[in-house]
């Protein structure tokens, strides 16, 4: 009985994925994720986070207005990049664990557009659960260009970018790095 009900709670989660709140802002919820396109992708300003959008369903729904006032940790990944893979799972720990603390994890993966059924498979089956666009290097590019994957970008509550670390990094360090933008 707990099985088939934590079974149930869990698919419950992962069926919803965004709330519009009053303002029209689109608030992540917590336990699920959702794989989309990236549209747009507007000129960067020194310093501060690159704003780019997207479709859910018929509306157009912007990075700036998805994540205001929150802290972001955006990660540019690859479902081929090995140690992107490594640290998926303490991303997932740390979206969960540090929402109610207004920390959002963004994914930028810049696998293929043409492979976004592989990338929405490989979410699923490994169970991430924030939000990820699919992005052929538009948004890394507009960042001043990425030299590896993983690279996350720390974004602090007024959008500016605090931090670019490039490379893998452990729960802990990540937890460090954010702590640096409250």
């Amino acid at each position: 009985m707990k099985k088939t009900i934590s079974l149930l709670a869990g698919l419950t989660l992962l069926v919803g994925t965004s709330v519009a709140t009053e303002k029209g802002r689109v608030t992540p919820q917590p336990g699920s994720s959702k794989v989309v396109i990236v549209e747009t992708v507007s000129k960067p300003v020194k310093g501060k986070a690159v704003n780019f959008t997207w479709k859910e369903g018929d509306r157009t729904v912007s990075f700036a207005d998805f994540t205001s006032g929150k802290v972001v940790l955006l990660n540019i990944w690859a479902t081929w990049c090995g140690p992107c893979k490594r640290e998926i799972p303490d991303l997932i720990e740390i979206s969960k664990e540090m929402a109610p603390r207004g920390v959002i994890v963004f994914g930028v993966s810049v696998d293929d557009r043409e492979k976004a059924a592989a990338v929405r498979n490989y979410v699923e089956k490994v169970g991430i659960t924030y939000p990820i666009v699919i992005d052929n290097l538009q948004i890394s590019e507009a960042y001043g260009g990425v030299s590896a994957i993983p690279a996350t970008f720390i974004i602090d509550r007024q959008g500016n970018v605090i931090n670019k670390i490039v490379g893998m990094l452990t729960k802990d360090q990540f937890v460090q790095a954010l702590s640096k933008a409250f």
